[in-house]
Order: structure tokens, then C-alpha cells, then sequence
């Protein structure tokens, strides 16, 4: 009895799961080649290995220090640069949080928050980790158009 009874919700339940209809995933607006997957792929990149968009997709590096330091410029070369050198003197980072919304049909905002590690912070009297931020990404090349970024 208690198998008939077994068999009998087993045959209700896929019956109902036949004639249940799919549901689609949430149409995104975000521009291809920015989903929030990809723009956390391409952030995630961007701080381990510093790639930016090509020139004329490059819009902006900043970087402005709690010890008072700032590095802003608007050259691709320059960006590249200073980021690798501060990569070579063991600079690390590592991305917390990120939010991603559409700018335009080719380009997604980000905002973003990270820890972010260099040998020389205590010598240069830095003793906090937290940064924050917000850029630009350029989707069709999956590269960092423009980034700023305020701390440690």
C-alpha cells in the first residue's frame, strides 16, 4: 500500500514538472562582455596582472593615498608603468565587494572596495588596508577603462 501510495506522488509530481513552464533568466541591461561575472573576472585580472583598455578606450588612473601621495594620470603608458613597478615592489590587492551597473552600450560603471598591501606602507606611516573606488570598464575589450581609488 504504502508503495502504490509512493509511486502515485512520484507520477503527480512529474507531471506537474512537465507542464511547468521555464522561466528565463532576467534579461540583464548591462553591455556584453559585462555581465557582473565577467566585470569581477576582469577587475579580478586587472589587480593581479595590470592590463588596461587600448589607447583611445583609456580614460583614467588615480590613485590617492592616505599618506597623502597621489598618482593621477590620463596615459595609458603611464598607468601601465606605475602599476607594474608597484607590483614589483610587492604591492598586493585583493577586491572585497564590486557593483556594476550600465553606462553606455559599450562601457559598465563599476564601484568597488579591496585590501590593498605594500612593504613600504609602514615606512611610509600607512596602517590601514581598505581602499575604495569606482571606474569604468570597457566591455568590448574587457579591460579596465578608468579607475580611482581612494585609500589605504
Amino acid at each position: 500500500m504504502l508503495l502504490r501510495a509512493a509511486a502515485a506522488a512520484l507520477a503527480v509530481l512529474a507531471l506537474a514538472a512537465c507542464g511547468a513552464k521555464k522561466q528565463a533568466a532576467p534579461k540583464s541591461d548591462l553591455p556584453p562582455g559585462c555581465t557582473v561575472a565577467e566585470a569581477d573576472r576582469i577587475v579580478r585580472d586587472f589587480l593581479a596582472h595590470p592590463t588596461l583598455a587600448p589607447r583611445g578606450m583609456f580614460e583614467l588612473y588615480a590613485s590617492y593615498e592616505s599618506d597623502g601621495r597621489t598618482f593621477v594620470v590620463r596615459t595609458r603608458a603611464a598607468a601601465l608603468a606605475h602599476l607594474r613597478r608597484r607590483q614589483q615592489l610587492g604591492e598586493r590587492s585583493r577586491l572585497i565587494s564590486l557593483r556594476v551597473a550600465k553606462h553606455d552600450f559599450n562601457h559598465a560603471r563599476i564601484s568597488f572596495q579591496l585590501t590593498r598591501y605594500g612593504p613600504d606602507y609602514l615606512r611610509r606611516g600607512i596602517h590601514q588596508r581598505l581602499v575604495k573606488g569606482a571606474g569604468t570598464l570597457d566591455c568590448a575589450h574587457q579591460k579596465v577603462a578608468a579607475w580611482v581609488s581612494k585609500g589605504p
